[in-house]
């Protein structure tokens, strides 16, 4: 007890012995608040207290981070005991006065070695961004809105400016736009570029003040990720060869470019026009891939024109069919046949050298005719030269009789007329009799209706190059929005399909092909001289036709056999097999329809390969490999397959293989 109270006396002693030190108090009589920005005023009144009289230096120092700098220094400072000083201090927080303190701070009053400190506060420079940028995803050349508000750290509204910066990897390229921040708010509208490329980009927002000396006191900045499109702004036909003789095939490939000349992936519509405007060929390509259209051999010389769409722009290029005079010469027992196989009428000088002796003829063929020429020479063996003006040279040994070497222009004679006219009859003969024979087969009854319809389902009948009635008739369309799948095309060349067509046993022939393909549920499609029949699952119910197209293509190849077997008038003819994607659908009954990539195309080109054979495509060939055996050959620079056989692995299978093996030892 005794010892807790001397301990007592000895605190209460040195407090009494330390206040005598004390000389003057020092205090803060407003408090601070918790965050300034810069460029605001922080008012810190003081009053000094003197216990004791005092004189010297007043100074009231910022210490921010372990940094001090002084604010005031008042060097007449005299207070007698008992008296006290006020000082209405304040000052702002700008550069000139605090420099770069900024942070953690505190404020200090000194007077001699009295001091007092103020309660902890922070000075800041940041400025807080609240933007709505309205869309990320644009296109160039467009604008976009962006409008925020902009805060102090303190909560106050800011007054400043805003830039915006679109970083491109091209440093000359650096997007900048400006504006200005009234009360926190700011809107403005971001132009993008109409050069600018596609891809990916930073935006970035910076928002500063500015005290009244210009420099910049708080910022802030906040980034967006925008995404520029390609902009489709030209469509570039491209056409390998723009003067073309006939027989050649026309390549097109078309381009189209973004804002700064970028290929876009699209696809393309190209449409082919002749002379006269009429559509001949439309087919849909992708990026990259080339478009090609083989020049008929007869195609009179013309400008035509192409016109190509994508994605809204279109563009149009002209190309020439040039005129090309040509004659193919066949040597034939005791004559020459000369054929106007161009696209313009022939009229030239041909060199006849029978043996050493040369002889001139002069030939004039309009498109497409032919006339004979007859050789004599005393009896014997020569050998015959027909050279043309275009190097067209044909060589052969002719048995030819005469009394003197000469040429001249074959002719009807009386006795021709009559061999005509038996072989007319012959023929009208063996018509009338095998259409008896057809009739015979029938029921009798067949041949009266009693008034009832005739229910027979319409069948396709060609007249001036067209399908006049087919219930399962198919047409292709410029673009249509129906379903994608893969379908079996089969191409069916039939050479001058509009003149022979007109003889009555070439158009029964077709009709029982189109009949025949309609009852497989194909569809069919008319173009110049080709037919395609399309197998798609549309119609046929299976996405697996590819041994329906091997049966439909081996019977349609037997009834042709069938027909140049029986009749004067033969088939001239060709059949492929392509596989690829179209985009299908019934409107109104009819098939409607758009070929992708080249598929049409294919087809048609292999078949005007195919001399009297089945040709498959590549992809074809792929798809029945393992049931077929095929000969691989290069025509015309395209790779074809010749169908030779088809393997067995049913009783379905086995009959056509027989089909097709018995229509093989007829050939």
């Amino acid at each position: 007890m005794k010892r807790g109270m001397r301990n007592g006396i000895v605190a209460l002693t040195f407090i009494i012995l330390l206040s005598s030190f004390i000389s003057a108090e020092i205090l803060f009589t407003q408090p601070l608040e918790p965050i300034y920005n810069l460029g605001d005023t922080v008012v810190t009144p003081v009053i000094i207290k003197a216990v004791n009289e005092i004189s010297g230096a007043f100074k009231i120092n910022l210490l921010c981070n372990g940094t001090e700098i002084n604010l005031l220094t008042w060097s007449g400072m005299n207070l007698k005991s008992g008296y006290e000083q006020s000082i209405p201090y304040s000052f702002g927080l700008v550069t000139n006065t605090i420099g770069s303190s900024k942070g953690r701070c505190v404020i200090k009053a000194i007077l001699n070695s009295e001091n007092a400190l103020t309660e902890e506060f922070e000075i800041s420079d940041i400025l807080s961004i609240s933007a709505i940028l309205q869309k990320s995803v644009v296109d160039s050349g467009e604008v976009i809105p962006l409008k925020g508000k902009v805060t102090k750290k303190t909560g106050e509204n800011a007054n400043g400016f805003v830039d915006t910066v679109i970083v491109t990897n091209d440093v000359n390229q650096q997007i900048t736009q400006s504006g200005t921040i009234d009360k926190g708010d700011f809107a403005m509208n971001i132009s993008i570029p109409s050069t600018l490329k596609a891809g990916e980009y930073y935006l970035t927002l910076n928002v500063y003040e500015k005290d009244s000396n210009g420099l910049i006191t708080n910022s802030g900045t906040s980034q967006y990720n925008i995404s520029v499109n390609q902009v489709p702004t030209n469509l570039e036909l491209v056409i390998i060869k723009e003067e073309l003789n006939p027989s050649e095939t026309l390549a097109i490939n078309a381009i189209l470019h973004d804002q700064t000349g970028e290929q876009i992936n699209s696809s393309t519509f190209i449409t082919i026009k002749d002379s006269t405007d009429k559509i001949i060929e439309q087919r849909e390509i992708e990026a990259g891939t080339f478009f090609e259209y083989l020049i008929a051999h007869n195609e009179p010389p013309a400008e035509w024109k192409i016109f190509a769409t994508s994605d809204k722009i279109t563009s149009e290029e002209t190309f020439i069919i040039k005129a090309k005079e040509s004659v193919e010469i066949q040597i034939i027992n005791k004559t020459i046949l000369v054929t106007n196989n161009g696209n313009v009428a022939y009229n030239k000088t041909l060199l006849v050298k029978i043996g050493e002796s040369p002889l001139n003829v002069k030939v004039s063929l309009d498109i497409g005719e032919s006339k004979k020429y007859s050789l004599t020479a005393p009896d014997g063996e020569y050998t015959v030269k027909i050279i043309g003006d275009d190097d067209n040279e044909v060589t052969g040994t002719m048995s030819l009789t005469g009394n003197a070497v000469g040429i001249k222009e074959s002719s009807w004679s009386s006795f021709g007329v009559v061999v005509l006219w038996i072989l007319l009859i012959s023929a009208l003969s063996m018509g009338t009799f095998f259409a008896f024979k057809k009739v015979r087969q029938k029921p009798f009854f067949a041949h009266w209706s009693f008034g009832k319809k005739d229910n027979k389902k319409e069948v396709p009948i060609l007249k001036n190059n067209s399908i006049e009635k087919t219930s399962n008739k198919a047409e292709m369309s410029l673009s249509i929005k129906g379903e994608k799948q893969d379908a079996n095309i089969i191409c069916l060349k039939i050479k001058n399909l509009q003149n022979t067509a007109k003889k009555s046993s070439v158009s029964d022939t077709v009709k029982k092909i189109t009949e025949m393909a309609e009852e497989k549920n194909a569809v069919i499609y008319e173009n110049q001289d080709y037919l395609f029949f399309i197998l798609a699952p549309t119609k046929t119910r299976t996405f697996k036709n590819e041994k329906l197209a091997l049966e439909l293509t081996g019977e349609m190849q037997r009834m042709i056999v069938e027909h140049n077997r029986m009749f004067n008038q033969k088939i001239e003819y060709g059949i492929s097999l392509n596989y690829g994607t179209i985009i299908a659908k019934m409107e109104n009954g009819t098939f409607k329809f758009m070929s992708l990539d080249s598929l049409m195309t294919v087809a048609k080109k292999i078949a005007s390969l195919s001399n009297e054979e089945i040709l498959l495509s590549s992809k074809m060939n792929d798809l029945v490999r393992v049931n077929t055996r095929a000969e691989k050959d290069i025509r015309d620079g395209t790779a074809v397959f010749i169908l030779t056989n088809v393997k067995k692995e049913d009783d379905e299978a086995k009959r056509f293989i027989n089909k097709f093996l018995n229509r093989q030892d007829k050939e």
